[in-house]
């Protein structure tokens, strides 16, 4: 083989002019595509859920957050079977009770959370800080059972 032939076998094996490089692009691209596909149906999968539909799921859909004198959020909606997350994010102790609940009484001291499961009736529950002064604040907020 002369210097003109390895010099032209160089250009392309650079170039990716091989007879299998094609084979690996192709691969390569059906690989891809596959893995966007799973990524897409899992993140389809994990928007519609497991199961049917709102009623389904389980209280709400995150934590009540307290921080000096307000919850965040204020006004939560559920379905009967209620799991309350409190977690506090203020600089003094906060707790959360419900009216008409018996046995629910959240508490956390600064950086920490708490959390209960109720089953509660269709209707509306205000729930509020028991600590002296906060309710009175604004610690309050309202808990909307369908």
């Amino acid at each position: 083989m002369g210097s003109d032939q390895r010099a032209a076998r160089r250009r392309r094996t650079r170039l990716g002019s091989g007879p299998f490089d094609w084979m690996f692009a192709s691969g390569a691209a059906v690989a891809v595509f596959g893995l966007a596909l799973i990524v897409g149906l899992t993140v389809l999968a994990v928007r519609l859920g497991s199961g049917g539909g709102v009623a389904d799921r389980p209280a709400t859909d995150g934590a009540v957050v307290a921080t000096e004198f307000r919850y965040s959020p204020a006004r939560l909606e559920s379905g009967p079977e209620v799991e309350l997350v409190l977690r506090n994010e203020g600089a003094v102790y906060h707790d959360l009770v419900i009216s008409g609940v018996e046995d629910l009484h959240l508490k956390a001291l600064p950086g920490e959370e708490d959390r209960a499961a109720v089953t509660l009736q269709p209707g509306r529950y205000v729930f509020w800080c028991t600590i002296p002064g906060h309710r009175d604040a604004g610690m309050v907020g309202e808990l909307v059972v369908g």
